[in-house]
């Protein structure tokens, strides 16, 4: 069976297996009711809302939305397969590497584009938010680490880049799912995200595998929490 190369064009649009609106669709509502669960019982309950209560809900919530996630998205990442268009152990090893470096390159990019547009160098409200977090529950490094770069890829490039690309291409689901992906995480930074949904974006449509844009999502996680954590 022929594998995807190296070489394939991103413009190379995404198919779906059958059935992609309830597979689709459940978990989309299942991050959401996890993500904002908490925020409505803090109007109707806020002494429930502990720091630790939180983490560990947000620790089981999305644990259990990525098992039920990949089970509802089996039938797509198996027709990729049986359609010889997923990278082969190389090629997947390889655009992990490169994702990273692009990643970082970007990121450099748009901190230069936004230092000269606001004049000064600011650090990411949301990254110090969630380190403030980890400080106080150390459970949930393993939702910023691994949990959390799972579950916003099966959301943001199989779900919603790969449908959209099914319809209109690689630039418009870009375009809209790193839109998307920057405004959900409520930073200052938004053109840092969208630099590095594009990394993500590059890796999985060149691969079709979901461990590729995951493993360099997570690394940068990592690599920031030990940064923070250690200063």
């Amino acid at each position: 069976m022929a594998t995807l190369n190296s070489n394939q064009s991103i413009n190379t649009r995404f198919s779906m297996a059958p059935n992609i609106r309830v597979r689709h669709i459940i978990p989309i509502l299942l991050y959401a009711f996890v993500q904002f669960f908490p925020v409505l019982i803090s109007k109707v309950r806020p002494e429930w809302i502990t720091t630790t209560a939180t983490g560990l809900w947000f620790a089981i919530g999305f644990s259990l939305t990525i098992v039920i996630s990949f089970f509802l998205l089996w039938p797509d990442l198996k027709l990729y397969k049986q359609q010889g268009i997923q990278s082969n152990l190389n090629d997947t090893v390889k655009w992990i590497g490169l994702g990273i470096l692009m990643q970082y390159g970007l990121v450099i990019v748009a901190n230069l584009i936004e230092t000269a547009i606001t004049g000064e160098m600011v650090a990411s409200e949301n990254t110090e938010r969630i380190a403030d977090i980890v400080r106080l529950v150390p459970v949930m490094t393993l939702s910023v680490v691994l949990l959390g770069p799972i579950i916003e890829e099966i959301l943001f490039r199989h779900i919603l880049f790969g449908n959209l690309s099914a319809r209109f291409g690689f630039w418009i689901a870009f375009g809209v799912s790193s839109v998307l992906f920057a405004l959900i995480h409520d930073d200052n930074r938004f053109l840092v995200y969208v630099a590095m949904s594009f990394a993500f974006t590059v890796a999985y449509a060149k691969t079709r595998r979901l461990i590729v844009p995951i493993a360099i999502h997570a690394f940068n996680n990592a690599l920031v929490m030990v940064a923070l954590l250690l200063m």
